[in-house]
């Protein structure tokens, strides 16, 4: 009877939506510790941190949203698929998480790169935004719209709403913020937002003398971060490839297919599936996070307005 059930279809697709449901919840939980915690309300918000945190990984490698998510669908579905070609429930469901997963884990080095590259530009973008000012005459306001029109080619989707006039600068400033999703950023974000009602000539001096320094002091900090995240992660990669080619050659012989195939094989799977990620998990733990304080833009905004209204 456990034989039969173990192997019937609804336990099967029940393990899948369980499978898919505590990917979701880590990956919820994963992204409120880097964005903070969500504020309390329904399950959108609830779902808001994750959701952000998809959207910047997809801003930081040049690809829209939906095209990231359709990557990450499509990883999900190839895992169901050599999955189910094995055969076996765990080894199903196992592969299908591995899809959701592999995604992220092997475009993470990518996806930081692109970040720091991100980040690196918007610096540049300030000191252009400063010589402007500086050259031309202009107000800070018509600075931030011409880095809108003509942006480094890093940050063309970022600094997209700065070119929007119909909007206010400050709107402008905070949609910057929630499209980059960057530490620096939302700094540089503030800084400008509380720089607005300055003389040029002061912010000019300001920026010169205070926040480019501060700025490059974080990239520093962010690319110390970067390398050694990079050395973790070629640990993981070892790891994950020792598994993978162990996994490909047991399941490769018939005996030891058969084996992993009764109850008490898919219990052994799950133990060594369990270990596996305690080391990730490790691993994962001895990487340096970068924890940041985000500004809250829109109370910024607000208090500006009822300070000068």
């Amino acid at each position: 009877m456990i034989r039969s059930l173990l192997f019937s279809p609804v336990f099967f697709y029940g393990q899948i939506v369980f499978v898919l449901v505590v990917a979701l919840l880590l990956g919820a939980y994963v992204a409120g510790r880097g964005a903070g915690r969500p504020a309390s309300g329904g399950s959108p918000r609830r779902l808001q941190p994750f959701l952000e945190s998809q959207r910047a990984r997809a801003i930081a490698l040049g690809w829209s949203p939906r095209s990231w998510l359709w990557l990450r669908v499509g990883s999900a579905v190839a895992g169901l698929v050599v999955g189910a070609v094995i055969g076996t429930p765990v080894v199903i469901v196992g592969c299908t998480a591995v899809g959701v997963f592999a995604v992220p884990f092997l475009l993470g080095p990518l996806t930081d790169k692109r970040r720091l590259q991100m980040e690196r530009a918007l610096v540049d973008q300030v000191r252009g935004i400063m010589d402007l000012i500086r050259t031309s005459n202009q107000t800070l306001d018509e600075a931030l719209t011409d880095a809108g029109v003509n942006p480094l080619p890093p940050l063309r989707r970022v600094l997209e709403p700065l070119a929007d006039t119909h909007e206010s600068i400050r709107d402008r400033l905070i949609e910057v913020d929630r499209r980059a999703l960057s530490p620096i950023a939302n700094r540089v974000c503030a800084d400008l937002l509380l720089s607005l009602d300055t003389s040029p000539e002061a912010f000019v001096a300001e920026a010169a003398e205070v926040l480019v320094p501060q700025y490059e002091a974080d990239l520093s900090l962010q690319e110390r971060n970067h390398a050694i995240a990079q050395g973790s992660r070629q640990a993981g990669y070892i790891v994950a490839g020792l598994m993978a080619f162990m996994f490909v050659v047991v399941m490769h012989v018939e005996n030891f297919r058969a084996v992993y195939s009764r109850p008490l094989g898919q219990v052994v799977l799950i133990v060594i599936a369990g270990m596996v990620m305690v080391i990730f998990w490790v691993i994962g733990q001895l990487t340096p996070r970068s924890h940041w304080v985000r500004w809250n833009l829109v109370e910024i905004k607000s208090q500006l307005e009822r300070r000068y209204a």
